[in-house]
């Protein structure tokens, strides 16, 4: 599940990447403005992946989070079990 959404966003990126660079390429404008143009759109494609990236280890945190409780809840029933069984 989580290489799925690692190539969507992978795919994305270079999606957007290939997209702005043909579009700013292609637009008939000064070298200057373009370079200009391709610096700016760089940098907001940098800031969308940080926080792509930021939402996504967040997840990871929560699951991984969500996964340590319920081993720890998995561990105490079955100590609590053993228990009852070395009772009898």
């Amino acid at each position: 599940m989580m290489a799925g959404r690692t190539e969507f966003i992978g795919g994305f990126v270079l999606g957007a990447l290939v997209g702005v660079g043909l579009g700013i390429l292609l637009a008939p404008q000064p070298g200057e403005v373009v370079r200009h143009r391709i610096k700016e759109r760089a940098n907001e494609l940098g800031s969308r992946v940080k926080q792509v990236v930021e939402k996504g280890a967040e997840r990871v945190r929560e699951a991984v989070e969500r996964g340590k409780e319920a081993a720890q809840e998995k561990r105490e029933e079955l100590l609590d079990r053993l228990e009852e069984l070395e009772d009898r």
